[in-house]
């Protein structure tokens, strides 16, 4: 597995995009830095550049770097939230001043990933800063089940820098949990295998 990481750390810092596993689908991942990276990313699945990226971290603590939590209205739930890390669960949070300035991430927020993929959070732990990431579809197409290496590889392989193999297979069958805490209501945009309410009481 080292030596997958290394040639895909490689790949990153040539400014390549390169195709990683996840706790649901496999992704498209570039440098959070590199702008013409991400760029690709974009190119590639002919997505809107207003969608904006994921920020992927490899520690569940590393997520208050990137979090206003001044501009946080729940921080208890966020408290609790980030607890429950890591795992298919996206937070939507105010932006801090770390995160990059970045055409391909909104303004004052960001979303925001740490998940049980061990393959994926060696990754940027070696890489050193997170990784902006989207899935690994054409954008528009929606697939019935998760994404996975050989589906990744057959709409992808040929463009990317490099492909990282799993350490271990996702644990879920659905997308991830997206839990907004941007205004005075948490709201769950997306219901995964997570369970907020349960996170929360």
């Amino acid at each position: 597995m080292m030596q997958h990481l290394h040639k895909t750390i490689a790949a990153l810092k040539r400014g390549d995009v390169v195709l990683v596993p996840t706790d649901t689908n496999y992704a498209l991942a570039a440098d959070l830095w590199n702008i013409e990276a991400c760029k690709k990313i974009y190119d590639l699945k002919k997505r809107d550049s207003q969608k904006p990226l994921t920020l992927f971290i490899s520690e569940p603590e590393q997520a208050w770097d990137y979090i206003a939590v001044s501009k946080v209205r729940h921080r208890d739930a966020l408290k609790k939230l980030i607890a429950a890390m890591p795992g298919p669960l996206n937070l939507v949070v105010p932006a801090s001043e770390n995160v990059p300035v970045n055409p391909y991430l909104k303004l004052n927020s960001i979303s925001l990933v740490c998940n049980q993929q061990r393959a994926l959070r060696d990754l940027i732990r070696l890489h050193g800063r997170p990784l902006g990431m989207s899935s690994a579809n054409l954008s528009g197409i929606e697939s019935d089940r998760l994404i996975d290496i050989e589906t990744a590889r057959l709409t992808f392989g040929d463009s990317v820098g490099y492909i990282l193999p799993a350490s271990q297979p996702p644990e879920t069958t659905v997308s991830s949990t997206i839990v907004s805490l941007l205004g005075d209501e948490i709201q769950t945009l997306r219901k995964g295998d997570v369970d907020i309410a349960a996170i929360l009481s």
